[in-house]
């Protein structure tokens, strides 16, 4: 049987959503900085949707009960993320032309900004607990 290896499996997924949320970022910034730009088009980057599609694909890991007393758990899947572009919203309320509401914008940087933090906690505990195991534990 061959060896699934430490680090596959759910590290993977998380390092690419890590990347996703940082270009998110850069997309969201972008958008800022051009948000008196004339006829500058907003655009998002669909980052929740790919990441579900790739959670649901036909390369998963099932997760194992050991115990009755443990609940069940969400398969992972190692597939590739691809991110969307979404510039749906290209209704202008301004008369330059320029899609960018500064609203919408500063609460998607301020979502990605939560979503990037959870990732990174994540990340971290899962090499901490790797840090427990070769120092023997706790």
């Amino acid at each position: 049987m061959e060896s699934q290896g430490l680090f596959k499996g759910t590290l993977p997924l998380l390092e690419k959503a890590l990347d996703l949320r940082s270009l998110k970022h850069a997309v969201t910034v972008s958008n800022i900085a051009n948000k008196d730009t004339p006829n500058y088009k907003a655009f998002d980057l669909v980052v929740e949707e790919e990441l579900e599609k790739v959670m649901g694909s036909e390369k998963e890991l099932g997760l194992k009960r050991s115990r009755r007393g443990h609940l069940p758990g969400r398969t992972i899947s190692g597939g590739a993320v691809r991110p969307g572009i979404d510039n749906t919203s290209q209704l202008s309320f301004k008369r330059d032309g320029n899609t960018v509401n500064i609203d919408k914008e500063m609460a998607k940087l301020s979502a990605n900004n939560l979503m990037y933090d959870v990732l990174a906690q994540i990340i971290s505990k899962k090499f901490q607990g790797l840090k427990d195991v070769i120092q023997g534990g706790k």
